[in-house]
């Protein structure tokens, strides 16, 4: 119980200040703060993968992934998909193993491009964030209240041995039901598309931290939120989530022109 209450006291802050955020930051504040999360979600996948791959400093990772995200956030896309494959092979070739190059490839995707999505979201409409925190924190608290009361078949024991697909199954209409209230609110009446995807998606988003997590047997990606463990575990889902709405949204634009 006492866990409980300090995830959502936990839950609680986090919301407020993410809400004031997207309320009355100006997009290149919210930018720089999305790349901020972008260097801790980096530093803690390399965290993670330093106990598979010795040579990895997550330091270092975490600041040039404030960089890679703000290089993509205010400049180009393409200028930090070079940025990363420069800095990826400058590491790889000092230990001359190709396994660090794919890995610190992998750190950037991961950390960088789906975490800085956020940012370039709320650049096309900060209310769509709104509609995108509904989607997922609905999703994950009908996951769990669900799970907990009634969840008895697993759903991926392997990954997640607490999932059930009762939970699964609740997490998606909570996240649609929810989803679909604030989007018709904000008068995102297309927004029916990215919710429903983005109600699957986001599961496979956790359960994607959970596999890496699995790899080097650890609980949580960091000790930095309590009763969450870490950045990634707070926003594996949304992250994935925010994929979807974004790309969504983009292929709206290109359309309409």
């Amino acid at each position: 119980m006492k866990e409980l209450w300090l995830r959502i006291i936990s839950a609680v802050i986090l919301a407020v200040i993410a809400v004031y955020a997207v309320l009355y930051f100006p997009v290149w504040l919210f930018k720089t703060v999305i790349a901020l999360l972008s260097s801790i979600a980096t530093w803690e996948v390399a965290h993670l993968l330093k106990k598979r791959y010795s040579e990895i400093d997550p330091l270092n990772a975490g600041i040039f992934g404030f960089f890679a995200s703000i290089s993509l956030l205010f400049f180009s896309p393409y200028l930090s998909v070079l940025l990363v494959f420069l800095y990826s092979f400058y590491y790889a070739h000092r230990v001359y193993d190709i396994n660090y190059l794919t890995t610190y490839v992998f750190i950037y995707i991961y950390g960088v491009f789906l975490v800085s999505s956020l940012g370039l979201l709320h650049e096309i409409d900060r209310y769509l964030i709104f509609v995108l925190f509904a989607t997922v924190w609905a999703g994950d608290t009908a996951a769990y209240f669900v799970g907990k009361s009634i969840g008895k078949h697993k759903f991926a024991p392997r990954l997640s041995p607490k999932k059930t697909w009762e939970g699964a199954v609740g997490s998606f209409f909570g996240s649609v039901i929810a989803g679909g209230v604030v989007a018709y609110y904000f008068q995102f009446y297309d927004a029916f598309i990215p919710i429903l995807v983005s109600a699957v998606v986001l599961q496979i988003g956790d359960l994607f931290e959970s596999f890496i997590k699995r790899q080097v047997q650890e609980k949580d990606s960091s000790h930095l939120i309590p009763g969450h463990g870490g950045l990634l575990d707070r926003i594996d889902a949304l992250i994935f989530a925010g994929m979807v709405f974004l790309v969504y949204y983009q292929l709206r634009i290109y359309i309409s022109f």
